[in-house]
This record gives structure tokens, sequence and C-alpha cells, in this order.
């Protein structure tokens, strides 16, 4: 009985210690573009980015609505660096700051600014500009081509024998 409490516990610490903020941000139903390219990522996953300049999809979601742009980004040691850089129709690039303005200082205060420019599964986190839009970057040449379910374990009889 303490074991199976234990179990339940962890999978809950689990539950609440990755999917607390994409859980609660995506509960908002966003339109547009982003559901799709999150629900790929999350279903298929990614390799992890390597160290380089490499293409992105940067998404916008303002007052529940996404847009999706094509820019690049620079990596270095698993986090990416700034300026971003976000492409025009002239196919120019321009620093994605020039755009939006700086990110909003309340949000900025409560990130973990150690953690804050890591990629997860091909994904920036989530950034909140002064202006309220929210901007995540998707690293699209690392995404798995496929689906990867996870493997289910044998019945226990099959898999614990003596």
């Amino acid at each position: 009985m303490k074991n199976r409490l234990t179990i339940l516990v962890f999978f809950f610490s689990l539950h609440f210690a990755f999917g607390q903020t994409d859980v609660s941000f995506h509960a908002k139903g966003i339109e547009g573009c982003y559901t799709d390219y999150y629900i790929a990522f999350t279903e298929r996953g990614a390799n992890p980015v390597t160290d380089g300049q490499h293409e992105v999809v940067i998404t916008v979601i303002h007052q529940g609505k996404s847009e999706c742009y094509l820019g690049k980004a620079t990596v270095k040691g698993g986090k990416f660096t700034n300026p971003v850089m976000i492409q025009k129709d002239d196919m120019t690039f321009v620093p994605l700051n020039t755009i939006f303005k700086s990110l909003d200082q309340n949000w900025l205060e409560e990130q973990d600014m150690a953690t804050l420019n890591d990629i997860t599964d091909g994904m920036s986190n989530v950034f909140v500009t002064k202006d309220n839009y929210e901007l995540r970057m998707f690293f699209y040449t690392f995404v798995h081509p496929n689906v990867r379910a996870n493997r289910k374990a044998p019945p226990a009889d099959v898999l614990l024998k003596k």
C-alpha cells in the first residue's frame, strides 16, 4: 500500500512539474497555427538541437490567435542566443526585437534566468512581451518524422519470470 501511494504521488508530481505551464497555457484554446506545431512537437519529440544557426518557426500568440513566421536562431550549448531573426517578405532577416517591444518585466522577474533560453523537445520556452504577445520558437528541422508512442510493458507474469 505504501509503495502504491509513493508511486501515485510521484506521477502526480511529474504531471505538475512538467505539465502545469503548458496545460494552463493551452487551455486557453489558441486559434491558428500554434496548436498544430505544439501538438506535432509534443507527440513526436525532437532530437537535441545542435550548436549553430538554425531555421525556426516563430509563433506569435495574441488575444487567443496565433500567427507563424519563418526565422532563424543561433544555438550554443542547448540554448538559443540573441538576437533571434525573423524573415521579411523580401527574404531578408531582421532582429525579432525590432518588431516586438521588450519582454514584460513582471513576467521576466518570475522566470528562472538559468533556463530561460533552454530548448526542450525542439521548442523554446514561451516568452511574454510588454504588449502581451506570447512568443515561442519551434526548431522544426529537429522534430522526429513520426509519432513515437511509449512502448508498453509486457504483463508482469512474462516480464518477471523466476
